[in-house]
């Protein structure tokens, strides 16, 4: 190789160390400049947002269980309700048409019958009913049958009322507590894209890393 080729040679190569030298400052350098941006501390106002938010979520919960329940309570109050309703009204049925007596029936039939026939009088056939008529005893029972039934329907019907409306205040109560937790959750969403935001603005304007240490 010639004198030439070995002078071009070695400026070459210095050529390439002193490149080398700048990117490695340059790396350094840039290393000083831009350090890996910490990861922002939650701000504590965000915590208690949050928080907040999540107790009002876990009562709102609650108050959809304890509607849920209020509805079935109300429900099996009205089941209630109508079978005692319906024992009332067949308790009347009954003192109405007199006490249950298949036999008394059969000869009022019987008498009623031969009466449209001619066979009887009108005289006879209520001597007829007048035999056939319950004792007082039996009027009575029944009498205190209707009684018990009504007061039994009475009582449903007021259960039925109160359980209705403890339903309805329950699920009222359910519903605003669901929208206060989904308002809370809103909020806490918000200050917390704000405080991320506010973190990320105060590092590139005032962070680490704005000029090179000396």
């Amino acid at each position: 190789m010639s004198g030439t080729g070995i002078e071009a040679a070695q400026i070459l190569l210095a050529l390439l160390l002193l490149a080398g030298l700048a990117l490695g400052g340059m790396a350094v350098i840039a290393g000083r400049r831009a350090p890996a941006a910490p990861v922002p501390e939650v701000a504590p106002e965000v915590t208690e947002l949050e928080t907040g938010a999540g107790e009002v979520w876990a009562a709102a919960r609650r108050a959809v269980e304890a509607a849920d329940a209020a509805r079935d309570r109300a429900t099996e109050a009205n089941d209630v309700r109508a079978q005692a309703e319906q024992h009332y009204q067949q308790a009347r049925w009954d003192a109405w048409t007199g006490p249950k007596d298949e036999g008394r029936k059969l000869v009022e039939r019987a008498a009623l019958e031969a009466y449209r026939r001619g066979e009887l009088s009108v005289d006879q056939l209520n001597r007829i009913w007048e035999h056939t008529r319950p004792e007082e005893a039996a009027l009575e029972r029944v009498d205190l049958e209707v009684a018990e039934a009504k007061l039994r329907y009475e009582e449903a019907l007021v259960e039925a009322v109160e359980e209705r409306r403890a339903a309805h205040v329950a699920e009222v109560a359910a519903e605003v507590l669901a929208e206060e937790a989904r308002i809370a959750e809103e909020e806490a969403a918000a200050a917390r894209i704000e405080a991320e935001a506010a973190a990320g603005l105060s590092g590139l304007l005032g962070g680490p890393g704005d000029s090179p240490r000396a």
